[in-house]
């Protein structure tokens, strides 16, 4: 009795009731069959964050004193040499008036001494004068000289301590604090602004920990200000190694220098950008399937090329693809299409095979 007249037969029938697997085995079915590799995954990273100083640093008075001149307000710009705050000069004023007409009178008497000291030496080359003359002469010119020497001196420290009065900026800054006010008496050292150079503007966001951050260095991310500005293109300059005491990791990028005039300091500034995480194998939405114990795939034995459900961890996933962690790996092959028609053990074969 042939195969088929068997099963065309009540006893053909149950035959195949008692042992379908059997029966369905000897013909493989046929499915996708997809060699599972690894890849790089890039996800999009979006930040929130805000505009700070790349740079930043206290600025204080050399000499103590009571501020009777005070211009800086946060968010202002000075440009070099303009007047940022000033202690009251007024003994400093005096002392320098004093130091100023004590020069002038040993310049005086150094005029004085000289024209003795020509003197003497035109007597004593004449023969009517002694040595004694002319060394007394000398000696007075030396000392008037070591006066004026002295008086040039006590000024320019008379000076100095009025130029320390005033508080300037030495290069094009902006002010980001303030520690005091108008009327307020400072030490000499103390800070009373913090300054930025001017030009020198950072993006800095606080991002969640997450695998691939430390790959972002020196790539770039898309900057949005919020505001009427549109965005622009900056560099990561860094990504810090430590946690944040919230859990985050602080990453920077400088802003480019032809955007920094439209932007203050503490804008709110949002950014995007793709971050390379850790491989992952990653298939087709057709190929996953589940068992009791959570998603799974059916894997291929690449000898008997029969079926087997194994689990898998899912990492990430999109409209076409999923992307997994565990349970696979390089060169493992897996059922694409068709996997919905499978139960363990059965005998498959490949139709379209795709890397």
């Amino acid at each position: 009795m042939t195969p088929r007249k068997t099963v065309g037969t009540p006893l053909g029938w149950l035959v195949m009731a008692l042992f379908p697997m059997t029966l369905w085995a000897e013909t493989p079915m046929a499915v996708e069959v997809i060699k599972a590799q690894s890849h790089p995954i890039e996800q999009e990273l979006r930040l929130v964050g805000s505009v700070e100083a790349s740079d930043s640093f206290p600025a204080s008075f050399r000499r103590g004193g009571q501020i009777d001149v005070f211009n800086a307000e946060i968010g202002m710009h000075f440009n070099a040499g303009d007047v940022i705050a000033r202690i009251d000069p007024t003994n400093i004023v005096a002392e320098l008036d004093a130091a100023r007409a004590n020069l002038d009178a040993a310049e005086a008497a150094l005029v004085q001494a000289d024209q003795a000291r020509t003197r003497a030496q035109n007597l004593l080359d004449r023969g009517v004068g002694t040595q004694a003359q002319y060394d007394e002469a000398q000696q007075s010119y030396l000392a008037a000289k070591a006066t004026r020497d002295q008086a040039v001196a006590l000024l320019e420290t008379a000076e100095q301590a009025n130029d320390d009065t005033v508080l300037r900026a030495a290069r094009d800054v902006i002010v980001t604090d303030r520690f005091v006010d108008l009327g307020e008496v400072v030490s000499a050292g103390k800070a009373v602004v913090q300054l930025a150079p001017e030009g020198e503007l950072q993006a800095v966001f606080l991002a969640p920990d997450a695998a691939g951050l430390s790959r972002m260095r020196g790539r770039e991310v898309e900057l949005d200000p919020n505001g009427p500005l549109p965005p622009f293109k900056a560099s990561v300059t860094e990504v810090l190694p430590v946690l944040t005491n919230t859990g985050t990791v602080e990453i920077r990028a400088d802003i480019p220098v032809d955007q920094t005039g439209d932007i203050p300091i503490g804008t709110s500034i949002s950014g995007r950008a793709a971050v390379m995480t850790d491989t992952r194998i990653v298939l087709p939405w057709t190929a996953l399937s589940a068992n009791a114990e959570g998603p799974a795939v059916w894997l291929v034995d690449p000898e008997s090329f029969t079926v087997s459900l194994t689990s898998v961890t899912i990492s990430g996933y999109d409209d076409t693809h999923v992307e997994l962690s565990e349970g696979l790996s390089d060169g493992d092959l897996v059922v694409g299409a068709g996997s919905h028609l499978l139960f363990d053990g059965r005998k498959v074969r490949g139709v379209e095979a795709t890397e």
